[in-house]
């Protein structure tokens, strides 16, 4: 079997020795290049091809996004995973949405670690038991908020999105380009939520939407 070859890139030298370490007793995986930043991994591809480049997000410099970012588009062909310590959804959702097609913590196991890699090479995609599990409940507890919300406080779903991007502090305009309608509609909405909430403005309605956990700050 042709070996599967990587590129390994995280600014702490330690980190990346024990990757290479654990990586390199496998003898269908070939460690092609080590990278300490974003910039220095995209001039290596210049003159290497790997299979995989394995990524940390947090670096000086470019940050492992925004490499992903530029490496899906420049050099398609290369599977890209994120090995980070950060796990929360912001941080996999933006890797996902940049052309990342796995994501694991860095404490994962050496099992988990080989069968990403195996997965990727093959055109699959692999997100880590954790990182799953954070999503499940990310979209669980957002799910409970919206059903409360339709329950208790009879909005519709229009009135939820509406609700959700004013409080995150989008303007009229912003919310009637995302969701295709008239500002005009938009204000009616804003009008209806702030009627059935009881509440006065804009200002009370971003106090609402935190205490609710409808957004974060």
């Amino acid at each position: 079997m042709e070996k599967i070859k990587i590129i390994l890139t995280d600014d702490h030298r330690i980190f990346r020795d024990g990757i290479k370490s654990l990586l390199s007793d496998n003898d269908f995986i070939n460690i092609i290049g080590e990278a300490s930043s974003g910039n220095e991994l995209l001039e290596m591809l210049k003159t290497h091809k790997p299979d995989v480049v394995i990524v940390d997000i947090s670096m000086q410099g470019l940050s492992g996004i925004e490499v992903t970012r530029q490496i899906s588009f420049l050099y398609p062909e290369i599977k890209i995973m994120i090995l980070s310590m950060h796990t929360d959804e912001e941080f996999v959702l933006n890797s996902i949405k940049a052309g990342a097609k796995a994501y694991l913590p860095k404490d994962t196991s050496v099992e988990e670690l080989l069968e990403a890699i195996k997965i990727l090479n093959e055109g699959g995609e692999f997100y880590s038991k954790l990182v799953s599990d954070n999503f499940l409940k990310s979209y669980i507890k957002k799910v409970k908020v919206e059903q409360k919300l339709m329950d208790n406080d009879d909005l519709t779903q229009r009135e939820i999105e509406i609700l959700k991007l004013a409080a995150s502090g989008s303007s009229n305009k912003e919310i009637a380009d995302k969701l295709f309608i008239s500002i005009k509609t938009v204000d009616a909405h804003k009008n209806h939520i702030m009627q059935k909430l009881k509440l006065k403005n804009t200002a009370e309605m971003v106090l609402y939407a935190v205490k609710n956990n409808i957004i974060e700050i």
